[in-house]
């Protein structure tokens, strides 16, 4: 189970077989898993499901189009809440929230490839914040993993190496680590079959150090 299944999984209230061990064994996970709380608790709100009166939409068009001061009645005012609710938590949800951030990286990588992987280079945009890093992961020449492999990025210091996530394709991954770049300042990537193992391979296919 790689990050991305774990949260949506968490995130759904799902209970299957190998969340645990996931969880144990990842620090990336372990530190978003209050904010997947806190947006578990907002999406079990019934009032966000509720259906919206069909005259909402004309309603709203009419205000727009005006563009006059608009006049609210208790009606529409019920069902604008919770339309602004549900689109907050859209906003919050995992990738998308990434739109409403500093475009601007604190920091930029160039990543080169390894003898297995000559003709894949790319880079590394990351951004500082609390209680680790938020990466985008660029990379072009590097072919899908194959099957039964995933790719593995990692930072590192000497022998202590931190997962920040998996991802079968590399042109545009966004992946979290518990740290911070400048304490882990080695980035690479590792293909990995799928198994119990939870350290890297010998299968290194870019680092910065390449």
């Amino acid at each position: 189970m790689n990050c991305e299944e774990f949260q949506a999984h968490y995130l759904a209230g799902d209970d299957i077989s190998g969340m645990a061990r996931h969880l144990e064994s990842c620090p990336s996970c372990r530190s978003v898993v209050a904010d997947l709380d806190a947006q578990r608790l907002v999406l079990a709100d019934p009032r966000l499901w509720e259906e919206p009166s069909d005259d909402l939409g004309p309603q709203i068009a009419t205000l727009v189009a005006s563009r006059a001061q608009p006049v609210w009645d208790r009606r529409t005012v019920r069902w604008v809440k919770p339309v602004v609710a549900i689109a907050a938590v859209v906003l919050s949800a995992v990738g998308i929230v990434s739109l409403l951030r500093d475009p601007s990286p604190d920091w930029t990588a160039a990543i080169g490839g390894t003898p297995l992987a000559a003709s894949a280079s790319g880079t590394v945009d990351g951004w500082n914040e609390d209680g680790g890093t938020r990466m985008l992961i660029r990379i072009s020449g590097l072919e899908p993993a194959p099957e039964g492999f995933v790719y593995e990025f990692w930072l590192s210091e000497g022998p202590l190496h931190i997962s920040a996530g998996t991802f079968r394709s590399a042109e545009n991954v966004e992946l979290w680590a518990g740290v911070r770049r400048s304490d882990f300042p080695r980035l690479w990537v590792t293909l990995e079959p799928i198994d119990e193992d939870e350290s890297p391979s010998d299968a290194t296919v870019l680092d910065t150090d390449a």
